[in-house]
């Protein structure tokens, strides 16, 4: 399996999976955020070989048709077997790479913090045939007055009646700056404290 992490990179988990595991503090987190990471590498290539076996699913359909045609024989089975492979294989690849994509996350910021601050802006982020979603302006005070910055993006339906309430995220760094370091976690009910910081204790 080592061979995938090593030859294969059709996306960029491999570096962020290089740096978490740097930034892990425990044998298990570390053991769980390779396992996903293969999986979700796995999951790549699973789709893009489906993608494959699509496009050449309306040939083989009219090739088995012709032989068919010549050889008398009536198979109707054949073409359940070859579009449902076809269509089958990409299905599993990608719900293996959305599976493996969300375990992976979590499992790099297993012990990491745990901050509850505040959402301050909310921006739209529409691309050309993606779906809309936004990104997060957040901030969360420490305890030494530090204030953290970080961007968290989400999909669904408009956040921004979240501006001004309480969010909380997870990140391995405690650097003020560092925006692309957190994971959302959830909205605090209405009488969570904003700016809160916990270190979650090492297992």
């Amino acid at each position: 399996m080592k061979w995938l992490g090593r030859k294969i990179r059709l996306h960029n988990a491999d570096d962020q999976t290089a740096d978490w595991m740097a930034k892990a503090r425990t044998p298990e987190s570390r053991t769980r955020i390779r396992r996903w990471s293969r999986m979700e590498t796995i999951g790549v290539v699973a789709a893009l070989c489906g993608v494959s076996l699509l496009l050449l699913a309306p040939i083989a359909t009219l090739a088995f048709a012709v032989w068919s045609g010549v050889a008398g024989t009536d198979r109707t089975d054949v073409y359940w077997w070859l579009w449902g492979i076809a269509a089958g294989v990409p299905l599993v690849g990608a719900v293996l790479m959305a599976v493996s994509g969300r375990e992976r996350l979590t499992a790099c910021f297993a012990d990491g913090y745990v901050s509850t601050g505040r959402v301050d802006r909310v921006s739209e982020c529409a691309g050309d045939d993606d779906p809309v979603s936004y990104e997060l302006r957040v901030s969360a005070e420490l305890p030494d007055g530090l204030v953290l910055r970080r961007k968290v993006y989400l999909g669904g339906g408009n956040p921004r009646r979240r501006i001004g309430t309480p969010i909380r995220f997870r990140h391995n760094s405690p650097h003020p700056d560092d925006v692309h370091d957190v994971l959302f976690d959830r909205f605090p009910g209405a009488d969570a404290k904003a700016a809160r910081h916990a270190r979650k204790p090492a297992a």
